[in-house]
C-alpha cells in the first residue's frame, strides 16, 4: 500500500477492515492446536530463543525452471502438471528435509495462507490467516513428491478456530509461536511484494523473511521478478538451524538443480 500511494494512488478515505467475528470452520471438540507452541515469556522483545544458530537463504526459480520442474515430476499427465506451484514447492522441501534429518523427519507441518478474496486495500490482518495443520503416517523421506501435494489437498486441518479458543481460555497470559512451531510452510504467492513504485521506477528484487522463528523451520513461497516474455518465477525464503540449511541447499542442488 506504502507503494501506491507513493505512486500517487491514494486509498480510499475509509478502509474496508475485515470484522472480528467468529471463523466459519468446524469447532475444535477442545483438541489443542498442533500449530502453536507455548514458549518462555518474551515480553515485549517478542523474539523466542532458539537452540541453535538460525540463518536464512533464498532459492530463485525462473519461470521456465518451475515448468521445467512440474514436467519432471507430473510427466506427461495434463491434471498433474497444473498442481499448484505453492504445493509441489512445498512438497519438495518437505521431502529433502525429511532426508536430513532421517528418523526424526517432520511428520506433521503447517500451513498458513491468506483467506481474503478482497484484496483492494492490502493490509494484513490476523483475521484473514488461515493456520492449518498435515499429519502423515507414513514415511515422508521415501514418499513420491505427488503423494505429499495430495496430503495438501485431501488432509488438510484447520486451526484457526482452536487458536482462538486456546488464546480466549489462556487469557492472553502465556507467549505462543506459529512459525517454526512445526516445519511451516508460508503461501505468499499472491503478496504483490513488486508494488513499490519510486519516481516510475520498480524494484528488480524484493524479499521478505521472519524474525522469531522457532527450530523446526519457515518456509516462505514468494513472487520471483519478472522477467520478461518468461513471466515472473518464485523466490523461496528459508529460515532454518545453520547446520540444516547447509545440507538443504546440497540437497536440492543435488536432487533439483535449484540453488
Amino acid at each position: 500500500m506504502w507503494g501506491k500511494i507513493m505512486a500517487g494512488h491514494f486509498p480510499p478515505e475509509s478502509l474496508n477492515m475485515p470484522i472480528a467475528g467468529k471463523t466459519q470452520f468446524r469447532s475444535s471438540n477442545g483438541k489443542k492446536p498442533f500449530s502453536l507452541k507455548r514458549v518462555n515469556p518474551v515480553g515485549d522483545y517478542w523474539l523466542t530463543t532458539n537452540s541453535c544458530k538460525i540463518e536464512t537463504h533464498s532459492f530463485h526459480l525462473t519461470a521456465k525452471q518451475l515448468d521445467h520442474l512440474l514436467s519432471e515430476i507430473c510427466g506427461h499427465d495434463p491434471a498433474k502438471v497444473k498442481s499448484p506451484i505453492f504445493e509441489v514447492l512445498s512438497a519438495i522441501l518437505w521431502r529433502s528435509l525429511a532426508r536430513i534429518r532421517g528418523e526424526s523427519e517432520p511428520r506433521v507441518v503447517t500451513i498458513c495462507r491468506n483467506d481474503s478474496g478482497n484484496r483492494e486495500n492490502e493490509l494484513p490482518n490476523n483475521n484473514e490467516q488461515v493456520i492449518s495443520v498435515v499429519e502423515t503416517d507414513f514415511t515422508v523421506a521415501k514418499a513420491d513428491i505427488l503423494e505429499l501435494v495430495d496430503l495438501f489437498a485431501e488432509k488438510m486441518l484447520h486451526e484457526r478456530c482452536l487458536i482462538e479458543e486456546l488464546i480466549e481460555s489462556d487469557k492472553a497470559e502465556s507467549d505462543f509461536i506459529v512459525y517454526g512451531a512445526n516445519l511451516t510452510f508460508v503461501n505468499l504467492e499472491e503478496a504483490e511484494i513488486y508494488g513499490l513504485e519510486l519516481n516510475g521506477q520498480k524494484p528488480v528484487y524484493a524479499n521478505y523473511s521472519i524474525a522469531g522463528v522457532g527450530d523446526e523451520g519457515v518456509v516462505l513461497v514468494l513472487p520471483g521478478p519478472e522477467n520478461g516474455k518468461e513471466g515472473s518465477g518464485r523466490t523461496v525464503t528459508v529460515t532454518l538451524p545453520e547446520y540444516k540449511l547447509v545440507e538443504l541447499k546440497n540437497e536440492l542442488k543435488t536432487e533439483w538443480g535449484i540453488f
